[in-house]
């Protein structure tokens, strides 16, 4: 051996040298230079140990295998034996050529005494640049390459405390410069220098950030830290967490890292992924997020509840009444499915906004139970009926050409007899053929064989009558529906003119007249119900046409044609509304019932030919309760029948 190096501390200086990441690299053959005046020594290992295996002077040539973190892998001669060891980069320069024809001159040897000086006023002036706030990169550079030297100093005492000043100020200027990770690993390489050293030297440390670094560094060298613990919440919960790309679970959570600095990802449906570098200080710490959401809850209900939800296609598992959680903004479709309703979709949009969207719909009854009866074709209840009404307390009045002609029943269904004094009131009318009720109770019934309008009070006692068989303004030839509006007008179906009379409330005085044969919109080929919906629109039907007007007679719009299909008619003879104004038209040719949106859009149909329950034959007329439920006047089956809507 040429010389023995000088004793250095195991556990201190074992990763004296050991400043950068290890890392493990494959290179040809490369020709390497001893630069060190002092002389280099090689080691058994990537790391200084105690004792080198061989000290190589200046100028030194060296052949390397490869590059192991900062040492390079050569073949050192030892006693005559060829032996493997490790030299440090700072030590040596990769050379070619050239390089080894050019004379290198031979620099001079310090003495100890001189190198220990050096290293002394090395460490000061960097130490000062430190504390100036000055280049902190270049003085973290000017203070590892003072290790070269620290391990040629011969007294032991003298390269402990050498190194573990320049680990001190080292990590240092690495944590004023915020790289907590690099700060912590010179500390710890203090710590392994020389413990009972590094204790004294930080002792008093006034820099609580780095005190705190160097309290990280001492548990990481005697066993006893764990890592950091972080506490992370989300508001919504339930956001997925991703630690340096990794999934450490769902929010709350808590995670343990190692680093001092990590990258946490946040990611939950309908909100803005988010990512955050966390530069961990102290062994816990929480962290709390308001996460920034790209939709709205929508909150859905129905009436009745119940109801499938389907938002943009999709089934969305839930039923109304629900919460669909962050619905994106923009538009959207929701469509409600509900047995025996008619389906309820809707297109929307999600402005941008914190508070929950509502939207609320109520279904439409799309098919019926036939339920209670009265009457039968055996003509024991009604001989010839011809018109039907339901008036605000849920009472009927029945047009029958019979001995009373016009039958009172209430809400119970039951006949109230002494309504009309049995019937007296009314053996003037000849052939009635319609029945209307304004709201004072009033009634009123056409009467097609004479031409007039009969009224009568609430108890069906005869107040007046107007009207004469004619084709003249004051005239009616065969009158039929009647119907009273919010303003008690009157309108009448003057069904031989093919045309609708108006008349002020209760008086007879005619307001309005409009209408004439004809299939054109506002013409009427033989016109036969009238009702009048809750914006106060006036609706007829004729033969096979479904036709709505203003108040004043102006035409809206029609819908239907001949025909037996869905939404074709055949021979309508009577028409209502419910109180969400879909349409209900007694189809006499097809013997149903259909029904239809406010603006004519079919929903579905019941009846069929016959007599049984459900079965219908010649119907002439239809009225809807509050509740729903629809009645049905039978001509040919002398019966009325009531068909229920799905129980809620």
């Amino acid at each position: 051996m040429n010389r023995i190096s000088p004793r250095i501390g195991r556990a201190g200086l074992a990763l004296a040298l050991g400043l950068l990441t290890l890392s493990l690299s494959s290179a040809m053959a490369t020709k390497l230079r001893v630069i060190y005046n002092p002389g280099a020594p090689v080691y058994k290992t990537p790391a200084p140990s105690l004792q080198p295996i061989i000290i190589l002077p200046l100028n030194t040539l060296l052949d390397a295998e490869v590059k192991q973190g900062d040492y390079w892998k050569v073949t050192v001669e030892v006693n005559g034996v060829k032996t493997a060891g490790y030299i440090h980069g700072y030590l040596v320069e990769v050379v070619n050529e050239s390089d080894l024809r050019e004379e290198v001159p031979l620099g001079s040897v310090k003495t100890q005494a001189e190198l220990s000086v050096e290293i002394e006023r090395t460490i000061e002036e960097n130490k000062n640049y430190i504390t100036q706030q000055g280049d902190l990169a270049q003085t973290v550079e000017n203070l590892r390459s003072l290790m070269p030297k620290v391990l040629n100093l011969e007294d032991p005492l003298k390269q402990k405390q050498a190194a573990c000043d320049v680990y001190y100020w080292t990590g240092y200027a690495l944590a004023r410069m915020d790289d907590d990770a690099r700060a912590i690993r010179e500390f710890r390489n203090m710590f392994e220098t020389d413990f009972l050293s590094a204790k004294q030297s930080t002792k008093y440390m006034a820099d609580s950030n780095i005190s705190r670094l160097i309290g990280v560094a001492e548990k990481q060298y005697n066993g006893t830290f764990v890592g950091y613990m972080v506490h992370v919440d989300t508001e919504p919960k339930e956001a997925v967490l991703k630690v340096d790309g990794q999934v450490v679970g769902r929010s709350p959570n808590v995670f343990t890292t190692q680093k001092t600095r990590v990258t946490l990802e946040i990611e939950k449906e309908g909100y803005k992924p988010e990512t955050f570098v966390l530069a961990l200080r102290d062994d816990r710490t929480d962290k709390s997020y308001a996460l920034t959401s790209l939709g709205r809850n929508l909150r859905v209900s129905s009436d009745p509840p119940g109801a499938a939800v389907f938002l943009d296609g999709r089934d969305t598992g839930k039923t109304t009444e629900c919460e669909i959680a962050t619905v994106p903004y923009g538009p959207h479709k929701l469509v409600l499915k509900k047995d025996r309703y008619v389906d309820w979709e809707e297109e929307f949009l999600v402005p941008e906004g914190l508070d929950v969207l509502v939207k609320s719909s109520a279904l439409t009854v799309k098919t019926y139970t036939p339920g209670f009866a009265w009457g039968a074709p055996d003509g024991k209840t009604f001989v010839e009926p011809k018109a039907l009404v339901i008036d605000r307390t849920g009472s009927f009045y029945v047009v029958d050409d019979g001995p009373f002609k016009v039958r009172k029943y209430g809400p119970d269904r039951r006949a109230q007899i002494t309504w009309g004094a049995e019937g007296k009131y009314f053996r003037s009318l000849k052939m009635p053929s319609g029945i209307a009720v304004d709201a004072e109770g009033g009634c009123y019934v056409t009467d097609s064989r004479d031409g007039t309008v009969s009224k009568f009070d609430k108890t069906g006692q005869f107040v007046r009558k107007w009207g004469d068989q004619g084709a003249k303004d004051k005239m009616l030839s065969q009158p039929l529906g009647i119907a009273v509006d919010a303003a008690n007008d009157i309108y009448v179906v003057d069904a031989g003119n093919s045309r609708i009379i108006k008349y002020a409330a209760g008086t007879g005085v005619v307001k309005k007249i409009w209408g004439k044969a004809g299939p054109e919109p506002g013409q009427f080929n033989f016109p036969t119900g009238i009702t009048v919906n809750s914006l106060n629109e006036i609706i007829v039907v004729d033969a096979n046409r479904v036709q709505k007007f203003t108040a004043e007679g102006v035409f809206v719009e029609a819908f239907g044609k001949l025909g037996s299909g869905d939404g074709e008619i055949k021979r309508a003879l009577g028409v209502c509304c419910d109180k969400d104004d879909n349409i209900y038209v007694a189809d006499g040719g097809n013997n149903r019932v259909q029904k239809f949106t406010s603006r004519g859009r079919f929903i579905g149909s019941f009846g069929g030919a016959g007599s049984g329950a459900g079965q219908m034959t010649g119907p002439i007329a239809v009225a809807v309760n509050a509740k729903g439920t629809v009645f049905v006047l039978e001509r040919d089956n002398g019966r009325m029948q009531a068909f229920e809507p799905p129980a809620k």
